[in-house]
Parts: structure tokens; sequence; C-alpha cells
């Protein structure tokens, strides 16, 4: 079998054939919905307030009869809706729906909703300035504090009940009048469901505006853009001020200097920022008036290492010292110059060490600053031991050692108590006895050590007696 168009297209039988097929279902094979919905009005439900249920009927139900619950309890008959005041969040409202389907069969079917009630919140706002009492001309800052508004609510600012400003939680402007009164109406966030009323006002704000000039402040750096230590002294202007003035220096923000017209430092970093502070309790300004930010800009000092740092050597012996900088130099100097065979190089050797001497390393930058490092060669000497310590753990004193400085390689450096039983023994010239033996303190007294060696003198023993004291 084929069908055709009027143009004489084919259509497959297929689909005719399924669609005169379905036509031919009889009604009582077909199936039919026989399932109750039930909604609210209002969806978000406020506390206190009027609610109405309402049950929609299957499409093609007959005879339809209602039964409505509130919490089990029957409270409505042959009503597709149910109203009722108040609810309490966790309520059930249920409908039993009976009567016949769309083939005449009769049917039952139910559905519920579990209540969730919004509270009650009631917006409010209230505002503040910076100053109420101003010069003409002075820019004032309000600020709004809100509750029970949502999160995102609506500002609308006045002056004398005409709009003013953005829809922002604060206000400013320096264009006020003598008796001019700010307020505030704010909107609730309209997904805020239970906001009542919507709108809240605040109190407005009377302002008093002199014709007076308000004061002004300005401050001078004395130098910029300077080396590291450099002492810089900052001086403070006014103008249209009282005699009754007091100032606060500000390095930061935080509070530097005294009251005074000047302030003066030589610690300053690169990117410090310092302003002033104008009070005038006399005048028309009644809040601190500050100066612009001078923003200081210091000059970089290169990074300088000298190895050996500080170090001990047999007298007459000669080091090398390695220097390295790190950063933009122009020029480099050692001192004393004299003390060292090659003192041009990074890397001068020093003439024979006879007695402790420092070495100076000068350097000068690009920007024309200085900076330098200090390294001390001493001469090793005999060892001339300590004749007491006192081990309380305190940090000083607390071990009995060789001195750093002795002229000795050591073989063996030993302790020996009063009976000759010895209690510390080691050939690291570095370590020392704590007074303790297995972790036991020992009794105070006296006790004997003996050290045995090396010098540049051939060997070296030391032998001696020392005070324990607790």
């Amino acid at each position: 079998m084929k069908l055709f168009t009027k143009k004489g297209s084919l259509i497959p039988c297929a689909a005719i054939c399924l669609l005169l097929y379905f036509f031919s279902i009889p009604a009582s094979a077909q199936s039919c919905d026989d399932s109750v919905k039930i909604s609210s009005s209002p969806i978000n439900i406020c506390a206190g307030s009027t609610v109405i249920f309402t049950a929609t009927v299957p499409s093609g139900a007959t005879n339809p009869h209602f039964q409505w619950q509130l919490n089990g309890a029957f409270v409505g008959f042959d009503n597709n809706t149910y109203q009722t005041n108040p609810l309490n969040s966790g309520d059930v409202v249920k409908c039993t729906l009976t009567g016949s389907d769309c083939k005449g069969n009769p049917f039952t079917s139910k559905d519920s909703i579990i209540v969730l009630v919004n509270p009650i919140s009631k917006p409010s706002i209230s505002i503040a300035t910076d100053a109420s009492y101003i010069c003409k001309g002075s820019n004032v800052i309000f600020t709004s504090t809100v509750q029970n508004a949502g999160s995102n609510p609506v500002y609308q600012w006045k002056i004398n009940g005409v709009n003013a400003g953005t829809d922002s939680s604060s206000f400013s402007t320096s264009s006020l009048n003598n008796g001019d009164v700010v307020n505030c109406v704010l909107t609730a966030d309209p997904s805020l469901p239970c906001a009542l009323p919507k709108t809240a006002s605040s109190y407005g704000v009377s302002m008093t505006v002199s014709d007076a000039i308000a004061p002004s402040i300005s401050i001078a750096a004395s130098a910029n853009n300077i080396c590291p230590g450099t002492l810089v002294t900052f001086t403070a202007t006014t103008q249209n001020a009282s005699s009754s003035i007091s100032y606060q220096w500000k390095l930061d923000n935080a509070t530097v200097g005294n009251d005074s017209t000047n302030y003066s430092s030589n610690s300053l970093v690169d990117g410090d920022e310092i302003y002033c502070k104008l009070t005038d309790s006399s005048g028309c300004a009644k809040n601190p008036v500050p100066s612009e930010k001078i923003v200081m800009t210091i000059a970089s000092l290169p990074v300088i290492t000298i190895n050996p740092i500080d170090t001990f050597v047999a007298v007459g012996s000669q080091v090398k010292l390695n220097a390295n900088i790190s950063g933009t130099v122009s020029s480099y100097a050692w001192q004393p110059s004299q003390s060292l065979t090659n003192s041009s190089s990074l890397s001068p050797v020093t003439q024979p060490v006879l007695a402790n001497t420092n070495y100076f390393l000068n350097v000068i930058t690009r920007d024309g600053c200085s900076a330098s490092k200090e390294i001390t060669i001493k001469i090793l000497g005999d060892a001339i031991m300590p004749n007491a310590f006192t081990p309380n753990g305190d940090g000083h004193n607390d071990l009995f050692k060789i001195p750093a400085n002795s002229n000795i390689n050591l073989r063996e450096f030993s302790i020996y108590n009063r009976w000759g039983n010895k209690v510390f023994s080691t050939n690291n010239i570095g370590n020392g006895w704590d007074g303790n033996i297995n972790g036991k303190k020992q009794d105070s007294g006296v006790y004997v050590y003996v050290i045995n060696g090396t010098s540049a003198n051939g060997n070296v023993v030391y032998k001696g007696s020392f005070v324990l004291i607790r």
C-alpha cells in the first residue's frame, strides 16, 4: 500500500497506519490521570498570614469529593479549596479526592504539603555622619546601619526630601547648606519573603554649615629619593586655621612624632607613606583634616658577603678574603688597604697577620649610597682555661670547655673528679662538660682537667683545676 500527497510525494504507510490504529483504540483501553495535586497561595508563607490551599482535579474526572486534613484532623469537605490562619512550620495539609476517572471507574487520590512558615522581619535603618558641624564646601560622609533587610536592599538617600546620591550603603557630598536634613529610605531585598513593611526610613541628620572656609594642611619633605639612613624632616603648613590647632603625624597610618609642625626620621624605608592630620578646635571643622600623603623612595643597598667571616689563625698566617656584592655598584674599597696584598680585588690576600685585625669592604652604589661589611681575623693564643663554671641552664657559663681562640690541635681533653675518676673526655675542641654524668648532676667542688695536643711550638700539655658551682 502507498499513499501520495497532492504533489505526489510518497508518505510511508507505517506512519499512517500507526495514527489510524491509535484513534481506533477504544476509550476504555486508554489511561487516565487520577492524581490530585494541591498548591498554596501565597507560595512563601509568612507568620500569621492567611493561606489558601487549592486541589487540582485530574482531567476527565467526574463527581469529585474533597476531604481536607490539617495534621491528621478533618477540617473541610467537598470543596476544592481550604483556607486557614495561622499556620506553623511543620504543619501538614492533606487532601483526599474521590470520584470517577475518565473511564468512569471510581478512584481515590491523596496529596499533602508540609508547611514552611517564614518569620516576619521588620526592616530598619539608621544613619550617622563623621561631622554634623562643618565648614562650607567640606565633604561629609554618611553611613547606614541596616537590619532585617536581606542581602541586597535598595538605598535612596535624600537631602531635604529630594533624592540624592546612589544606591549605596554610604553617601558623601560637599554641597550641603546650613539647616539641610539628610536621611535615607531603605527598601528590603525583593527576595526576602516576609519583610513587613517593605520600606523603612531613617531619622534625618540636621547639618550645621558655617560660611567660614575650611582649614587645610599641606606637608613638604626636606628630601626624597634618598639613601637608607638619611635624615628627612617633614614640615606642615596650614591655611584658614585658628590659633587652637594641633598636629598628628602618621607613618603608614601609625601615629608618630609629636604635636608639632615638624617630624623627622632617619629610619624610613621604600614605600613609606607620611601625612599629617590637623585638628582645629576653634574653627568650623570639628574633625581632623588630613594632608596629602608623601610616598618615600628609598634606594636599595647592596648585600655584601665576605668569607671567612670571623676566624682564628696562627700568628703570621695569611688569609684569602672572598667578597661578593649583589646590587648596582659604582666602586668599592678595602680598609686597611696596607694590610692586604691586592686591595683592588674582591678576593685579596692579607699581609701576615700579627695581631687581631678588622677588615672593611666599603661599597658605593650608582645612586651614591654607601654600604660596608666588617670581618675580624684573630690570632690563636695559648689555652687560658677558666677557673670555675655554673651549669645551671641559664645560657651563661654552662659548659667547661677550651676557649675558642686556643692555638691547639687537640688530642684529648679530659676531666677528673676529686677521687681521680674520669668524668668527661673528648678530642673535639668545640665540646665541653655540662657537669653531668649519664644525665646525673655532679656535686659542687673541685675538678681537675688535662689537655694534650700540639701547637706551633710542638706538643703541649695543660693541667689545672676548676670549681663546679651549683
